[in-house]
């Protein structure tokens, strides 16, 4: 428990460290201090410890913001058939200009059909936005008229980005570096060592050092020296003249996210319907003759590309951006 001596000198303390020219609290505080009462010296001390204690967590807070953030996005990209060519004999540094690749990341929507629902998707934004608007509709299936519901389909909000990835020709990752030397001596070493010409390694540009995830970016001068560097995945690093050890080498890669847009998950073209119970038909019939109705101009229908109907049990269908007609398209 704070006396009420220790609550003064702290007080005064803090007063003093403000107006440090205030003759006044100067003089106040070195009274308090002389009194022979007070235990001002275990006051103190414990002051110094607690100001110790915060500026050790001060500093562990600077380094944790210090560190580089990383995000994962995760997303099944389609498979596509690819051809990669090579050049035979390059006349120029053509083969040591950086490889880059970009790539469109969007959202896929899941959307579950319920038992009962179709969806319909016409190949004219305003027909299918003007059955959504008439509601109700008479369709024969079955040599009966059934009243059917039409909605919009509900989905959640949308993300689309482009990821860039570019890989250096002229810069390396370094790995689990020993933490054994200061930084600015750990800087040199690692300059030194990837220079030797034996190992493969040639005239450094420039050392980027991290030395609290012991990790370093090595930019060598001149084309090719990254990669005969990492033909290996190992690399000896000299400490001292006769102390080495194995850090780990990779290629550097940068990535660069751009274009990101949030887009509000609605399906311009497609129509939910519902009112499909008790329906004995099979599945495709039924979506033959719902396409048949819609197509109609009479029924306040236009052209359909595709309707899928859940009967017998619910369906899971995906929705995504299909950024050029800026719609949501959706299969099975």
């Amino acid at each position: 428990m704070v006396t009420a001596q220790e609550e003064d000198l702290q007080l005064l303390l803090e007063k003093f460290l403000e107006d440090k020219e205030n003759k006044q609290i100067e003089e106040e505080l070195k009274q308090l201090i002389e009194d022979p009462k007070n235990d001002t010296q275990k006051i103190i001390d414990e002051m110094i410890k607690t100001n110790i204690e915060l500026k050790m967590k001060s500093k562990k807070l600077e380094t944790e913001l210090q560190r580089p953030s990383s995000y994962l996005i995760k997303k099944n990209v389609p498979k596509k058939k690819m051809k990669f060519t090579s050049v035979e004999s390059p006349k120029d540094d053509s083969q040591y200009l950086n490889i880059s690749c970009s790539f469109q990341v969007t959202t896929q929507f899941e959307y579950e059909l319920q038992q009962g629902q179709a969806l319909i998707t016409f190949e004219d934004e305003q027909v299918a936005q003007n059955v959504i608007k008439r509601g109700k509709h008479l369709v024969e299936l079955e040599n009966e008229k059934v009243k059917l519901t039409a909605k919009a389909v509900p989905l959640k909000t949308g993300l689309s980005l482009q990821v860039n990835t570019k890989i250096s020709k002229k810069k390396i990752d370094v790995a689990e570096i020993p933490d054994v030397l200061s930084e600015e001596q750990m800087r040199d070493k690692l300059a030194l060592c990837f220079s030797k010409s034996h190992y493969g390694g040639g005239e450094v540009e420039h050392v980027e050092y991290h030395k609290n995830s012991r990790t370093a970016v090595i930019t060598f001068l001149k084309n090719g020296v990254a990669d005969n560097i990492l033909k290996h995945k190992e690399y000896p690093l000299y400490t001292s003249t006769n102390s080495y050890q194995i850090v780990h080498v990779s290629p550097h890669v940068e990535k660069q996210i751009e274009k990101l847009q949030v887009f509000s998950g609605i399906s311009k073209r497609t129509v939910l319907l519902m009112g499909l119970k008790n329906i004995q038909e099979d599945e495709e019939s039924i979506e033959d003759e719902i396409h048949i109705h819609f197509q109609k101009g009479s029924n306040g229908g236009g052209d359909v590309e595709v309707v899928k109907c859940a009967l017998k049990k619910p369906e899971i269908v995906y929705f995504e951006a299909d950024l050029d007609q800026g719609c949501l398209t959706w299969g099975s």
